[in-house]
């Protein structure tokens, strides 16, 4: 290592040290506080894991779990077939192409909070016509949220709303890398357009979809803002996911301790979803 290099690691360590202390501090401290539990006096009580058994015996935290993977699971797949399509479409040398690029962009460019209170006033009881066009489908007067399937639909619709823009940008960036004579070749093979898909395209962004999906899947699970938004958990604890029961406990009950248990569940969730991802792409 030459001088010109040790002197730009001896620059770079101390902007190293305060991102790497500003991020793994708060990751110790919460699972510091996640073994003790606060009394009324403001006494501090060591519980151990005992607050881990007590969370994982609760139905409410099971449910809460439950719905969590449901709505992962249900916006990766509602937005993987919608983001190859679109992906497809923007790769292409057509002309009206560049007119709805932006178009495609704008879901994940609007605020979640923003397009979460515009969702609500659409599926408001006296005035939302979401109402009436799920009533329509129903075939009976239906109440989007005071129905815990319905409202769990929205909230997976409005974040698969949002989240195929991203997943799809980064589609079409292993398909712009795929050489063209690939498909040319394929083409004077006599390959339909589902076949230079299925063995092609899809085989060589596999790679990509995985990173994407699993870019997804976290920020899914991150997502607190905008159910809270939509429908506050409910009705009842119907759409009350991982996050919006964080939220609820550390910043609405004022529970620090009980939400940093919820929190440290949050990161072994988030660990699984990194060595699924890791085993993936060895495979």
């Amino acid at each position: 290592m030459n001088y010109k290099t040790k002197t730009a690691y001896l620059f770079l360590f101390p902007t190293v040290v305060i991102v790497i202390s500003l991020l793994i501090s708060p990751v110790f401290s919460g699972i510091g506080m996640s073994f003790f539990k606060e009394r009324l006096s403001g006494e501090l009580k060591f519980m151990g894991i005992d607050n881990f058994i007590i969370l994982f015996n609760d139905p409410r935290f099971i449910n809460n779990i439950t719905l969590t993977f449901v709505y992962i699971f249900g916006v990766v797949i509602l937005s993987t077939p919608l983001a190859y399509i679109s992906a497809i479409i923007i790769t292409t040398k057509l002309k009206a192409i560049k007119f709805f690029r932006p178009i495609f962009l704008l879901p994940w460019i609007v605020a979640p909070v923003v397009s979460a209170t515009l969702l609500f006033t659409m599926t408001d009881p006296s005035m939302g016509f979401l109402n009436e066009v799920f009533s329509f489908f129903a075939g009976e007067e239906t109440y989007i949220r005071t129905d815990p399937v319905y409202s769990m639909v929205v909230v997976i619709l409005h974040s698969f709303w949002r989240s195929f823009p991203f997943m799809m940008i980064f589609l079409a960036a292993g398909i712009s890398s795929i050489p063209k004579e690939i498909y040319d070749a394929a083409i004077v093979d006599g390959a339909n357009i589902f076949q230079r898909f299925f063995y092609m395209t899809f085989p060589l962004t596999k790679l990509h979809l995985s990173m994407v999906i699993l870019m997804i899947s976290m920020w899914t699970m991150q997502d607190a803002e905008s159910i809270y938004a939509l429908t506050g958990g409910g009705p009842g604890y119907s759409t009350e996911v991982l996050a919006v029961r964080l939220l609820k406990e550390a910043f609405i009950n004022f529970n620090m301790y009980k939400g940093a248990v919820i929190g440290v569940v949050f990161i072994l969730i988030s660990i699984i979803f990194v060595i699924l991802y890791v085993l993936n792409t060895k495979s």
